[in-house]
């Protein structure tokens, strides 16, 4: 293996390979990058085994083959250098010479070690606007693996359109991407998820494989921006969410920003819960939150419409972020969901029981 390319190039595509890798593993290969050169490219790739990550750039290749490296060394000797470009050569067959100006060797494992790199299979869908629908909606995933159908996105059809729905169990949330063709309905892992939303901005051909083996969980390939992406799928079945959402409400119109200062004033004096509580009627909103220690504090702000209820304030903070302008939160009850939908997206918080 040898091959010349340019250095800037070179460390964007590491940059983008290694977000995919094991930051731990117990199997030291699966914490390196597989670097491969043939066809005029240096082609990366990384894994933790669940996920496996591709991108390629251009080089000037006079020898192929191929070798894993730790990727914080080669990163660092890249950073550290200035010359433009970059000369790759395989020693012993597990080792990597650089040469960029300085030199350096690092010792790496031989390719065959490192897990086999999948193919990309199965009919492609082509979505439009999926990172952007990820955006709006990522935030809603479970943070743990307590119920490991809530830790990651639901991807299914719906007509012309791919749907998005990522729920922990007390907050919602759902958008509608443009497809041309229909996706099986998927659950992708969080990790995966956050790749795409992060990494793949243009459009993406989505490639869904139903594995006939009952052992085996099926692979979803996500390929766009130069990069390939293939996952497995979580196994189980993702709740029928759409129950949950109200299908109307009493509507609270308020301005986002404003309700925002709002929250971020009565932080002070949070009860443990993190409750904030929200009572609006004759043009006001009162947002208050009471600690047995430290205290009550409210805050009033200029609304339309009539509320009461209370929400984890965090969970109100996220919507909020992912919305703008005038805000309309619609609530059945101190009992019920409250929903805020824009721009095509569907916000669903469930409310905290407060006395008082």
């Amino acid at each position: 293996m040898r091959a010349t390319t340019k250095r800037g190039a070179l460390l964007e595509t590491l940059g983008k390979v290694k977000s995919a890798v094991a930051a731990r593993h117990t199997i030291p290969v699966v914490g390196a990058i597989l670097i491969r050169a043939g066809g005029g490219q240096l082609t990366l790739t990384g894994t933790d085994l669940e996920a496996t990550l591709t991108a390629s750039c251009k080089a000037n290749v006079s020898r192929q083959g191929a070798v894993a490296v730790l990727p914080k060394t080669l990163e660092a000797f890249l950073k550290a250098v200035t010359a433009d470009t970059v000369t790759l050569s395989l020693v012993n067959g597990k080792s990597l010479k650089v040469e960029a100006g300085a030199t350096t060797t690092i010792e790496g494992f031989e390719a065959k070690e490192f897990p086999d790199v999948p193919g990309v299979r199965g009919k492609p869908v082509v979505v439009t606007g999926l990172s952007n629908g990820l955006k709006q909606i990522s935030y809603a995933m479970a943070k743990d693996d307590n119920r490991p159908v809530l830790a990651g996105v639901y991807f299914h059809s719906n007509g012309g359109n791919l749907v998005l729905a990522a729920s922990d169990g007390l907050r919602l949330a759902e958008t509608k991407v443009k497809a041309k063709g229909r996706v099986e309905a998927t659950i992708v892992p969080a990790k995966a998820a956050q790749l795409v939303e992060k990494l793949m901005p243009g459009k993406v051909a989505i490639h869904r494989v139903k594995e006939t083996a009952p052992d085996k969980r099926p692979t979803i390939s996500f390929v766009g921006d130069g990069l390939v992406l293939t996952v497995m799928a979580i196994q189980g079945t993702f709740p029928n969410y759409e129950q949950v959402i109200p299908k109307n409400g009493s509507p609270l119109t308020v301005d986002g920003k404003a309700l925002q200062n709002a929250l971020n004033t009565v932080s002070i004096t949070l009860p443990d819960n993190n409750a904030v509580r929200l009572r609006a009627g004759r043009g006001k909103l009162i947002v208050s939150t009471k600690h047995e220690e430290k205290g009550e504090t409210e805050a009033k702000v200029p609304a339309k419409g009539k509320a009461m209820i209370a929400f984890d304030i965090r969970f109100l903070k996220d919507v909020l972020t992912k919305v703008t302008g005038p805000v309309t939160l619609r609530t059945k009850g101190a009992q019920s969901p409250g929903v805020v939908k824009q721009n095509g997206t569907i916000h669903v918080i469930m409310p905290i029981f407060v006395e008082g």
